[in-house]
């Protein structure tokens, strides 16, 4: 039995995506709490921006959540995985939605990131659904040996 098989079809490399994407969601929600984050060379330096900041939260923890059924609970890897998968690319697109109608002036870092996760849930979610349950990890299947007679 494969790591595939006793996850649902899903490989831990979904799980660690997940949680990744759900981490730049973590670091986004705290910059929109006026969260500051020293470099040692510079600091990133949040805004005051709780509308965004509570979603971002929400999706982040979703997206971790799906992560740790993925690592951890083979059984629900995979409907779990494309259920957060899923719920992350439309909560990105209500972000680009919400970004765009807000009249702030300085939305391009905003639209950047939202660009760089929806492309990377997008991703994540086309090769899930791609993804045949119980798939192999990407070896060639072991051939039958046929014997003549």
């Amino acid at each position: 039995m494969t790591d595939n098989d006793r996850r649902g079809g899903v490989p831990r490399l979904f799980g660690l995506a997940l949680l990744a994407e759900a981490a730049t969601l973590g670091i986004a929600s705290y910059l929109h709490r006026d969260g500051h984050i020293p470099l040692g060379f510079t600091v990133v330096r949040g805004e005051q921006f709780t509308a965004a900041s509570v979603p971002e939260a929400v999706i982040g923890a979703i997206l971790a959540a799906g992560a740790a059924v993925v690592l951890t609970a083979p059984d629900r890897a995979r409907r779990a995985a494309l259920f957060a998968t899923a719920f992350g690319v439309f909560g990105v697109l209500a972000g680009v939605a919400f970004v765009v109608t807000s009249g702030r002036p300085s939305i391009a870092i905003d639209l950047a990131y939202h660009a760089i996760l929806l492309a990377a849930l997008t991703a994540t979610l086309v090769l899930l659904a791609l993804r045949r349950p119980g798939a192999a990890s990407g070896r060639a299947p072991e051939r039958q040996r046929v014997r003549s007679r």
